[in-house]
């Protein structure tokens, strides 16, 4: 991310180093991972930022920064310490519920995809040559990585908020590993949450946990679990509330972080505005995306609660998504309901 940070500002290593007043071997250094940036001071940190700031970084970059450090450190905990039943509590994925930008970064090393920042600004760079897209890490670190949050979701306790949270964070990120054996085990995993809750119609934490397996599984290449999990589980007022809550918080409406997933069914919705959540869900309506039934379905739900979000240009353009959707055919049968429901609204707000 620094790299990044400093390309962006057309520095050399040598240049930033004049700049910082350090040892071109520090900026290195952090770049390489040899030092962990994380490993700095906080005065240190909070000088070189500060730093960044005065050389024309933008905000954005800036808050990247911030969470490739948390990203670091979930990454370095988790090779570090192997799980055990009495200390999990202790787990960084059991102590707040993390948002996409801090998950995009985690996801780098293995996916290989730039979060959205990062990658707009390593376009607009130009890089040159055999450079590096992604952080590094070494096979058999990545294999370790994985099995060990695999271990951690095995070994949560299911009759604790935080242990529910845990075994939902371990197994959405353990499912960047890209192997067969991970994708049995998200199946195996999600099969034992849906049994878990089979005669429970209200929200409970293993409800978050089974959102989010099904969310994985629709990238694993299942989508009818997702479209099970629509179907089933957001047919009633509270678990509609609760994913809108999360959807939200995800995309960073929600500005508080927050300790555990019950907020998602004690925060009021009008605790955000829903302009962001919109904007997203529009630019993320088209058939091959693996998510797109609960991204119609969360359309369709956001614009009934809160129709004032729709400017002009958000209603053409999610008119003009929905019609191609809808003239594919690809999605469930719910899903084409709620895409026309979605266009007959369009058209009352339109004809108004």
């Amino acid at each position: 991310m620094l790299k990044v940070i400093r390309e962006s500002i057309g520095l050399t290593q040598e240049s930033l180093a004049e700049q910082l007043m350090i040892d071109v071997t520090k900026i290195q250094g952090w770049e390489s991972g040899r030092r962990p940036l994380m490993a700095v001071s906080v005065s240190n940190y909070l000088s070189l930022r500060h730093s960044l700031l005065r050389l024309g970084v933008g905000y954005r970059l800036l808050a990247e920064l911030d969470n490739a450090l948390e990203a670091d450190r979930l990454i370095g905990y988790v090779l570090s310490v192997e799980p055990k039943k009495d200390d999990l509590q202790k787990h960084p994925l059991a102590c707040w519920v993390i948002t996409r930008p801090f998950t995009d970064l985690v996801a780098w090393p293995f996916t290989k995809t730039a979060p959205m920042p990062v990658a707009e600004r390593i376009r607009s760079i130009g890089r040159r040559g055999p450079v590096s897209v992604a952080p590094f890490l070494p096979s058999d670190e990545r294999a370790q990585f994985f099995e060990r949050l695999k271990m951690a979701a095995e070994l949560a306790d299911v009759d604790k908020i935080s242990g529910m949270l845990l075994r939902r964070q371990a197994h959405y990120v353990a499912a960047f590993d890209d192997g067969c054996d991970t994708a049995e085990w998200v199946a195996g995993m999600q099969r034992a949450e849906e049994c878990r809750i089979a005669r429970v119609r209200d929200w409970t934490p293993s409800w978050a946990v089974v959102r989010s397996g099904a969310h994985t599984m629709a990238r694993l290449g299942d989508r009818t679990v997702l479209q099970h999990f629509i179907r089933t589980r957001l047919a009633d007022d509270v678990c509609e509330s609760a994913n809108l809550n999360y959807w939200a918080y995800w995309l960073g409406e929600v500005g508080e972080q927050q300790p555990a997933d019950t907020f998602m069914v004690e925060m009021r919705l009008n605790a955000w505005r829903g302009v962001t959540l919109l904007r997203h869900l529009i630019g993320k309506l088209y058939s091959e995306n693996p998510y797109v039934d609960v991204v119609i379905h969360t359309l369709w739900a956001l614009i009934m609660l809160r129709p004032s979000t729709l400017d002009l240009q958000a209603a053409t353009e999610l008119n003009q998504a929905a019609g191609r959707v809808l003239d594919e055919a690809v999605v469930s049968p719910q899903s084409q309901r709620e895409i026309t429901e979605i266009m007959y609204v369009l058209r009352v707000i339109d004809s108004n």
